[in-house]
């Protein structure tokens, strides 16, 4: 399988001033040939002004708020750019606290090992919701 890789460079800043650059490498698979073939004519910094990111720290962050690897994060928003046409893609899952609900009350009645598991995991959802 070929990849293709582009590399950004994202300026670090120490606890002490001094000023680093952080070199993220991108890779891209077959399924995503259009998009290198948008994105390979760009320099880093347009790439960065596309996704609107300008520095590692705040690389680092949107990622952990996504809960997304710093490169899936890149891509997507590359997509979400220069495929989709400015069109947000959909990045998290919805789900309807009522059915989730009705799964726990009709797991809690059958606490054994694995569904034991299960009703905690959908309890601790819904709790918010």
């Amino acid at each position: 399988m070929k990849r293709n890789y582009i590399a950004l460079y994202l300026p670090l800043i120490d606890e002490a001033g001094k000023r680093h650059t952080r070199n993220i490498c991108v890779s891209f698979g077959e399924k995503e040939k259009i998009l290198f073939g948008r994105v390979k004519k760009l320099h880093s910094h347009e790439i960065k002004k596309a996704i609107g990111i300008f520095s590692y720290r705040q690389l680092i962050a949107h990622s952990q708020k996504e809960n997304r690897k710093p490169t899936e994060l890149i891509k997507l928003l590359l997509t979400e750019k220069l495929i989709q046409n400015r069109k947000q893609i959909k990045r998290t899952v919805e789900f309807n606290p009522e059915k989730v609900k009705k799964w726990f009350g009709a797991l809690k009645n059958r606490k054994r090992g694995f569904d034991g598991e299960i009703t905690n995991f959908l309890e601790g959802i819904t709790k918010n919701g």
